[in-house]
């Protein structure tokens, strides 16, 4: 069986929102969409303006396919680079979220904490540890909610560009090695020593580095951050600066990072190397065990509660498909023995009786015909919205009206599946829309649930069908 899985990473500057989608399959990984839509003028010079301009989407999100992926620039990241003594991905987890905790300004509770291993033996791990604000994560998911999107996965802007100078640029792997990289949306600096990464960093608080002062402030943070690696990663005096930008920086930075560069300073264009949309696609198509992933989640095991139950109610309803198939059956039997029992006795009679009875006959048939269609039926709806229903979610309440639509309740342990639910019932052919998206947190026996409810708009093809 060939397997074909889709990918979408969007990534969006000060500019421009970008977008991939690619195909992945036994011949390999393939773009197969690519799109941009340049940002309103004035958007993110608005007061209070918004992390996302998601109007752009309108028109480009129905080419979005499988896992949608959003980058988050390194401004808005807390990141780490840690030595910890284990492999075991669980102890990982726990010493990462402990010294995060330890650096964070904002209490654990409020931030969504990941890892991506960078290096790793039997007994040592080097990782990247991120973290970023829940706020500014669940207002993101908004944005993209309001045009019917919903983002399967949140990754640091940093670490995409990273896979893509892997991939496609010539990092060098021996000695210690400064990269920066500057585009609208990050300003940042990456230390790697023999093709490892010991230090992520954001500059963007320097981004305007047209001025002078700033670009003394520039060299002599970077030159802060390098002495402060001499003390666990040995002294590396013979360093060589890789430059990626999208526009070209000011000869005064170039020198300033010449002064601190033993072994010279070689720029380079960012626009040679491949979209970072794609790069974010292409980091979730080879999604790795250790992968850094932003999108809050909960654990809790109700895996098999749910089976049980969607397989329960798949079941019952197979079981009254059949029963309402059998009656249908029986009925137009009935109906079409009636009518030639009707048509022989009354053979003999006038031509206008026979035709009479023929046209009751015939009126009959079709009432039972459009009984028999329950293409848009409550039990129709009821498979439709129960097939789509993700393992780990539990529905509540299925609530049909008439030629109109399906209201459902229902909880789950994390938002993940929720946000996957309300696509899949958006992208299905059996209803026309869906609207009133609500979620909202509850306690069930002392653990987290994530509640939802939806409004299910039928098409108006079933307030024809069904009407008597």
């Amino acid at each position: 069986m060939l397997i074909s899985t889709h990918t979408t990473g969007i990534h969006y500057t000060d500019e421009i929102v970008e977008w991939a989608v690619l195909r992945k399959n036994r011949a390999g990984t393939e773009k197969i969409l690519e799109g941009a839509h340049p940002v309103p003028e004035g958007f993110f010079d608005q007061e209070d303006a918004p992390l996302f301009p998601s109007e752009v989407l309108e028109h480009s999100r129905k080419e979005f396919k499988g896992i949608v992926t959003v980058s988050l620039p390194s401004a808005h990241l807390l990141m780490r680079v840690l030595e910890l003594p284990s492999s075991d991905p669980d102890e990982l987890r726990s010493m990462v979220e402990l010294q995060m905790d330890r650096v964070s300004p904002f209490p654990l509770e409020q931030m969504a904490v990941s890892y991506e291993v960078l290096k790793q033996n039997e007994e040592h791990s080097r990782v990247l540890a991120i973290a970023a604000q829940r706020n500014t994560i669940d207002r993101l998911g908004d944005l993209f909610k309001e045009q019917n999107v919903y983002i399967r996965s949140l990754d640091a802007e940093i670490l995409a560009w990273w896979s893509l100078l892997i991939a496609h640029g010539d990092v060098p792997c021996q000695g210690r090695v400064l990269l920066i990289l500057e585009e609208h949306t990050e300003f940042s600096m990456i230390v790697v020593d023999h093709g490892v990464p010991v230090c992520f960093r954001s500059l963007e608080l320097f981004h305007n580095y047209t001025d002078e002062k700033v670009v003394g402030e520039i060299i002599e943070d970077i030159q802060h951050t390098l002495l402060s690696l001499e003390t666990e990663y040995q002294e590396n005096n013979r360093c060589l600066t890789e430059v990626w930008s999208q526009s070209e920086l000011p000869k005064t930075l170039i020198e300033g990072l010449r002064s601190i560069s033993p072994r010279g300073v070689n720029q380079h264009d960012l626009g040679s190397l491949p979209s970072l949309a794609e790069g974010l696609a292409l980091r979730s198509a080879e999604r790795g065990v250790h992968h850094a992933e932003l999108v809050p989640r909960e654990w809790v095991d109700l895996q098999r509660r749910r089976q049980i139950m969607k397989i329960t109610t798949v079941a019952s309803i197979a079981v009254l498909s059949v029963w309402i198939a059998v009656i249908s059956i029986t009925g137009t039997i009935f109906a079409v023995q009636k009518s030639a029992a009707n048509s022989v006795r009354k053979e003999a009679a006038l031509y206008a009786e026979p035709a009479r009875a023929a046209q009751d006959a015939r009126a009959e048939k079709e009432s039972l015909e459009k009984y028999a269609d329950r293409t848009h039926s409550v039990l129709e709806g009821l498979l439709e919205v129960t097939q789509l229903l993700p393992e780990s979610l539990e529905l509540n309440s299925f609530d049909y009206t008439k030629g109109k639509a399906i209201h459902l309740r229902g909880s789950g342990p994390r938002t993940e599946p929720i946000y996957d639910y309300f696509q899949k019932l958006g992208a299905s052919r059996q209803f026309k829309a869906i609207k009133d998206e609500k979620q909202s947190m509850q306690i069930k026996q002392g653990q987290r649930q994530e509640g939802f409810s939806v409004t299910v708009l039928l098409p108006e093809i079933a307030a024809t069908e069904d009407s008597p």
